[in-house]
């Protein structure tokens, strides 16, 4: 539950931040289907981003692209598996409270949208279909505004003056030709997950106003005077409108989409500063880099002091001797590349036979992959073991200690003689 709530905090975080972006820097645009390609990217990006695993290399970490590159797709990989405890602190009891009021709003919501596609079925049901200068639409016999959802065009025929049904016509084929109740629908999905979030209200604003100049560009490039589509919108303003979830004739952003159709166009060097998105992007990465280090911080806080620091190699033990040091080359690849006894099958369970959770690391929930480094002798004895990426102390030390214990290896051939070849053995720590 901890790893959801800190996830729905990194979301509404980037709801912020690219809200912010866009009010600074987007929103007297004219470029409206850039626009609108722009905020679904928001949303896209706070929900996705948090959700990518980006590992900053540390100072003093020793980092390998290409190791991490052969732990993925060329050596083969180790898997300790192990039983998550179940003994976890329960939540204080004013964060349950808030999780409960959060799941009631979010029901809430959800009930809402629900509701209002019901009564747009029920609008379905009652009108009746009908054709309106070549468009098919539905005919209301309730007093209501203009509006549309998906493919149906909802008009009531007498509230609608008959030297204004084409502009009306025009305005609701572009919401319905463009597929704007897809934005809707998404918005008010975003709003009912981060329902206590304003900037969540707030950029689904955006969105609809968007929408809206959209439409009204689209009326305009139709030929449709701009003076008198604009008194028409005045009179429309006051009449009642569909539901919530479809795309209205009259919203209530009526001065705004006056300015934006008397604006004059942007120039296009305003493309540029779109540019500037990556900073939002960069700064959500880093919440999340951020939250993962610092749950690593409180996970390495609850080993002894005495735990060697994870920028440096691991040891050997003390009884253990070490290897005679020598200058002799140390190859990477060979014509020959050394093998475990048996093959990789036999390496991979040997390792899952021997190896142990360690519980320190069990009771703090840690898991992930730790990459270790060594050299086969010419004699197939193992030597240099390094750490190359750490996941916690307990872990790296446990990998290593496995990686020890190993048998002689056949050791590598070049030139039809055995060399010190350097192989890097990924380990991954999973708890089920």
């Amino acid at each position: 539950m901890a790893s959801e709530l800190v996830y729905l905090l990194e979301v509404n975080a980037g709801l912020v931040l690219f809200y912010v972006f866009y009010r600074l820097f987007c929103v007297s645009d004219t470029f409206f289907v850039w626009k609108r390609f722009v905020l679904l990217s928001f949303v896209a990006a706070s929900f996705l981003l948090p959700l990518a695993d980006v590992e900053w290399p540390a100072p003093g970490i020793v980092s390998s692209p290409v190791a991490d590159y052969m732990s993925a797709f060329v050596l083969p990989e180790a898997v300790a598996e192990a039983s998550a405890p179940s003994d976890s602190a329960p939540f204080p009891p004013v964060v349950s409270a808030l999780v409960l009021l959060y799941v009631a709003g979010l029901c809430l919501l959800a009930l809402r949208m629900i509701v209002r596609l019901g009564s747009v079925c029920r609008l379905l049901r009652l009108s009746s279909p009908g054709s309106l200068h070549g468009v098919n639409v539905r005919f209301l016999s309730e007093p209501s505004g203009p509006f549309s959802f998906f493919g149906w065009i909802f008009v009531c025929r007498r509230d609608v003056e008959a030297s204004d049904e084409e502009e009306v016509l025009a305005h609701e084929r572009a919401h319905v030709r463009q597929w704007h109740s897809l934005d809707v629908l998404l918005m008010e999905a975003v709003t009912a997950v981060c329902w206590w979030n304003p900037f969540a209200w707030l950029l689904r604003r955006e969105v609809c106003e968007n929408l809206e100049y959209l439409a009204d560009r689209s009326v305009l490039e139709s030929g449709f005077p701009v003076r008198k589509y604009q008194y028409h919108l005045v009179e429309l303003a006051s009449r009642p409108s569909g539901t919530g979830i479809t795309n209205h004739f009259n919203l209530s952003y009526l001065k705004k989409r006056i300015i934006m159709m008397n604006k004059k166009k942007t120039s296009r060097a305003g493309y540029f500063k779109y540019a500037l998105l990556a900073f939002p992007a960069f700064a959500l990465l880093m919440l999340g880099n951020m939250s993962c280090t610092s749950e690593k911080k409180q996970a390495d806080e609850g080993v002894t002091e005495q735990t060697a620091p994870v920028s440096e190699p691991v040891q050997a033990p003390a009884d253990t001797p070490a290897p005679a040091e020598t200058e002799e080359e140390v190859y990477t690849v060979v014509e020959q590349m050394p093998e475990f006894p048996g093959g990789v099958q036999k390496l991979l369970d040997f390792i899952s036979q021997n190896i142990q959770y360690p519980q320190t690391a069990m009771k703090q929930n840690v898991q992930g992959r730790a990459i270790v480094q060594f050299v086969i002798e010419k004699d197939g004895s193992l030597s240099n073991f390094n750490v190359l990426r750490s996941v916690h102390p307990d872990l790296d030390a446990e990998a290593v200690r496995v990686v020890k214990s190993m048998p002689k290896w056949k050791p590598g051939m070049q030139k039809g003689e055995p060399v010190r070849c350097k192989y890097t053995l990924p380990v991954m720590f999973k708890l089920q």
